[in-house]
């Protein structure tokens, strides 16, 4: 794990002469990038508003959003209408029904900006997200993501989502997690041009559920990343919904990997096991959260097969967080991610995106960390080939 002082140092200061460069943002303020929003939005009547306020609201305000309204049957369209008369920034495209990655790429195709920033019609922004993220867009980067937080239905703080700090050349790590959560990234628009957008054949092949992390690793194969260290993306969790679709997303992950694995014979077999104990431990730790202890108990036994080192490593304290928030465990020790009196519960837009909301852990130990900074990926094409990656985990700034 490096130390703070190097893990901030910007990744220009750091890089090796001969890496992959690519057009930095703006520096005139009257000049800066215009990033296109691209939210997709289907019977989203509950939220839309929400989620627009919170681009609204940015800081940054060389931007347009929009909305892709993907045959909502609902007052989704009217609302965003409304919405759009009082701001000329946000734009309505309708089409009919086609899911999440057809209204992506829809908004995508009409999209003018430098930058592409996706959001669904169900998350939220911190007001400085985009200024921070274009700031920190390096000439050598193709994509900058923030850390998130999960809210509930009121917009209410309820966890953070595991913060990572991988700079570089993240392909390896984002095998085992995708830790670049669905708002939370701000892309070249050139860079979603050379992987051509959100993949298409997923949904045919029966893996519609995994079309973050399939463009994650595409953008990754090609070019760097670099990340601001806040929590400046809200991510809603609506109970119950991920145990029902649990099957599906455990099929579209495989697939996404098989394809990764495939593509990249130089990587070694123990980092797809890994993988695997990962999601198996992760889908435990939902299935416990929502009371589905049978099931929970039989995928951390399976991730402790897999990879017992870590499992029984961060799987107790992780499987006890997750008991206490059924209140199935009264006290927690302080070893543990105790939520913050100053975050927890508090609506997302007034907390400090630079204080976490619990105690923050690595999601990996310092020799696993140096394993993954080993591998080298075989690049794509994308003018260049980069160096591999400097990265440190788990340590908030601030």
């Amino acid at each position: 794990m490096q130390d703070r002082d190097s893990a901030n140092m910007p990744l220009s200061d750091r890089r090796p002469s001969g890496a992959a460069v690519l057009p930095g943002p703006r520096n005139a303020q009257d000049e800066r990038g215009l990033v296109s929003v691209i939210v997709p939005a289907y019977n989203a009547a509950a939220t839309i508003e929400r989620t627009l306020t919170s681009v609204l609201r940015q800081t940054y305000s060389s931007f347009e959003v929009l909305v892709v309204d993907d045959g909502s049957k609902d007052e989704t369209a009217d609302l965003v209408r409304r919405i759009a008369a009082q701001d000329h920034r946000i734009k309505l495209l309708q089409k009919p029904n086609g899911g999440l990655v057809s209204a992506r790429n829809f908004g995508i195709a009409h999209a003018e900006g430098e930058f592409i920033a996706p959001l669904d019609a169900d998350d939220l922004w911190h007001p400085d997200k985009l200024r921070k993220q274009v700031a920190a867009m390096r000439d050598h980067v193709g994509l900058v993501y923030c850390w998130s937080r999960a809210i509930d239905r009121q917009d209410r703080v309820m966890f953070d989502l595991t913060p990572c700090m991988m700079r570089g050349d993240v392909y390896a790590a984002l095998i085992i997690k995708n830790f670049v959560h669905s708002g939370a990234p701000l892309v070249r628009r050139s860079c979603v041009d050379a992987v051509g957008g959100y993949d298409a054949t997923l949904s045919p092949r029966g893996a519609d559920c995994c079309e973050d992390l399939k463009f994650n690793l595409d953008v990754a194969e090609r070019y760097d990343f670099e990340v601001v260290p806040e929590f400046l993306s809200a991510y809603r969790l609506h109970p119950g919904t991920m145990s029902r679709n649990l099957d599906a997303m455990l099929r579209s992950r495989k697939i996404v990997i098989d394809d990764a694995r495939a593509r990249h014979p130089e990587l070694p077999d123990r980092l797809f096991r890994w993988a695997n104990a990962h999601q198996h431990l992760e889908f435990g730790l939902v299935n416990l959260g929502e009371g589905h202890v049978i099931t929970g108990c039989k995928m951390l036994f399976a991730a402790l097969a897999e990879d017992p080192i870590y499992t029984l490593g961060f799987g107790p304290l992780r499987v006890r967080a997750r008991l206490s928030r059924l209140g199935i465990v009264a006290t927690m020790s302080s070893t543990l991610a105790r939520p913050s009196a100053d975050i927890a519960g508090r609506n997302f837009a007034e907390t400090d995106p630079s204080t976490p909301c619990g105690a923050v852990r690595a999601p990996w130990a310092g020799a696993r960390l140096a394993f993954l900074d080993s591998l080298v990926v075989n690049r794509r094409e994308a003018g260049g080939t980069s160096a591999r990656s400097l990265r440190a985990c788990g340590q908030p700034s601030g």
